[in-house]
Order: C-alpha cells, then sequence, then structure tokens
C-alpha cells in the first residue's frame, strides 16, 4: 500500500483544482458584471485572480470556454434557487400559484447575477442552441420542471416529450426577458412567458 506523503492539512489537489477553477469563473463574471463581456481576457483574469495564464489553459481551451463555463456556472446557480424554492412551498398550494412564483424566483434570481444577462448573450453568439439545451435542458427537467409535477400534480403522468417542450420554451422566452432593452419590454415579455406557462401547466394537467 502506497504512503500517503501529503503534509498534513494540505488540500486534495483535486479540491485545490476545484477552488481555482472557480475562484477563475468569479473573477470572469466580476469583470462581465463591472465592464462587460469585452473586458474578458485570459490575460485579464490570470492579473485579477494571481493565476498564471497558462494554468488558466488547464481548465479552459481559450477565453470563449471560459464564458460558456461562466455562463454555465450562473445558470446552476439559478436551477439551484429555483430548486430550493420548489422544496419550501407548501404542499397543497394551487399548482397555478407554484408555477407562477418559482417564475418569479427565477426571474429576480436572475435579475440579481449582474453578469448573467451579458454571458447570456454572449452564449448565444458562441453555441448552437441545441448544445445549450443539452448542457442545461436536462437538469431544469429532473430539478424542476418533473418535481413540480411531482409535487403539485401527483396524478399526471407527464410525458417526456412535453417536459423538454416545456423547458426549452420556457428557457428561450426566459432569455428573451433577461436580454429585453427596456422594462417596458420586460414587462411585457414577462407576463407572456407567464401566461404560457400557466398554458402549458393546464394543459399538462388536463390530458391526465
Amino acid at each position: 500500500m502506497k504512503e500517503d506523503t501529503a503534509p498534513k492539512g494540505a488540500r486534495p489537489r483535486q479540491q485545490r483544482a476545484i477552488e481555482t477553477r472557480a475562484s477563475l469563473l468569479s473573477a470572469v463574471e466580476t469583470i462581465v458584471a463591472q465592464e462587460g463581456t469585452q473586458a474578458v481576457t485570459t490575460t485579464r483574469v490570470a492579473s485579477d485572480t494571481g493565476v498564471a495564464v497558462g494554468t488558466i489553459y488547464r481548465y479552459f481551451a481559450d477565453r470563449d470556454a471560459m464564458l460558456l463555463a461562466a455562463y454555465d456556472t450562473t445558470v446552476a446557480r439559478l436551477i439551484d434557487t429555483c430548486h430550493a424554492a420548489l422544496e419550501d412551498l407548501e404542499d397543497g398550494t394551487p399548482i397555478e400559484d407554484a408555477a407562477r412564483h418559482l417564475l418569479g424566483v427565477y426571474l429576480e434570481a436572475a435579475e440579481a447575477m449582474p453578469a448573467h444577462a451579458g454571458l447570456l448573450a454572449t452564449m448565444r453568439l458562441l453555441r448552437p442552441i441545441e448544445v445549450d439545451r443539452t448542457s442545461t435542458g436536462d437538469r431544469v427537467i429532473t430539478d424542476l420542471v418533473a418535481p413540480f409535477f411531482e409535487r403539485f400534480s401527483r396524478d399526471t403522468e407527464v410525458n417526456p416529450l412535453q417536459m423538454q417542450l416545456l423547458g426549452a420554451a420556457l428557457g428561450t422566452m426566459v432569455d428573451l426577458y433577461l436580454v429585453a432593452p427596456t422594462q417596458a419590454d420586460r414587462a411585457l415579455v414577462r407576463a407572456e412567458t407567464e401566461a404560457y406557462l400557466l398554458f402549458m401547466v393546464e394543459r399538462i394537467v388536463e390530458e391526465r
């Protein structure tokens, strides 16, 4: 059996790598929030984090890959926030009220992330829609859509294709909301998104 010669108290290499990657992505978010995506370069991120440029390339192939990873990180936090909100809802909450509440939680959490809209706009330029739906869509369905119907419409067996359609359509509409140029545009898109969500929920439940 090989003896462990790592100093006592030393962090495992894997943990250090996780922390370094997280630090790099946090720096990307800060730069985007303060100055926009155009200010993100590997040199700038290296300077802000004290990490060598060469080290950055151990984690990301290039600047674009770093921006996409930062976007995926913000989406993961949004999904986690909504999942927690879903679990906190009381049993017996009308399904329409639950849907409306979760949509509000998602939009408010997204708006509270200053970098998210900028990262979203960049992601749309760099990544095909089908790839984006593959990278984030599974978690939307497994952590939000499926548990939502299990909690608030136990007798409903939702077709997997219906869940995919609901997740994809809502994702697109929410993206439009976040990049809308004015508050009036956002208000309109939010109202339409909520109306569509409630329509789809009612349609799925009625088909049980």
